[in-house]
């Protein structure tokens, strides 16, 4: 019977584990902000186009881009649009947005200001 117990108890601890781990997870990947990487913004003419394209995108909330870290933080509507159509966006409008190649005839039209150097 102390065994059994001992079992019982042993089991939901790993459960209760588990269960924390599973919570932490989700709070690293909040359903409702993204960060993605831009890696091929130059300017603040840059951030105007990705903010602007990306504000068209049903469900999106608000957009920051951090030209210096070259990062856009995103606030949106998880019921309405994934983090893939915000990237698709960004993509769409000439910029890269993490593993998303940009669109290269929408890129070879930007300002040359806006073009990357690599």
């Amino acid at each position: 019977m102390k065994k059994l117990i001992a079992l019982a108890l042993l089991l939901s601890v790993a459960a209760f584990a588990g269960d924390k781990k599973d919570q932490h997870k989700m709070d690293m990947s909040h359903p409702g902000h993204a960060m993605i990487s831009v890696p091929t913004v130059q300017c603040d003419n840059c951030v105007k186009t990705i903010t602007a394209a990306v504000k068209k995108v049903d469900g999106v909330k608000s957009i920051k881009i951090d030209l210096e870290k070259k990062v856009a933080h995103v606030n949106f509507d998880a019921k309405k649009v994934q983090v893939a159509d915000i990237r698709n966006a960004i993509a769409a409008a000439g910029y890269d947005a993490d593993d998303v190649k940009r669109v290269e005839k929408v890129y070879d039209a930007l300002p040359k200001c806006c073009q990357s150097k690599r």
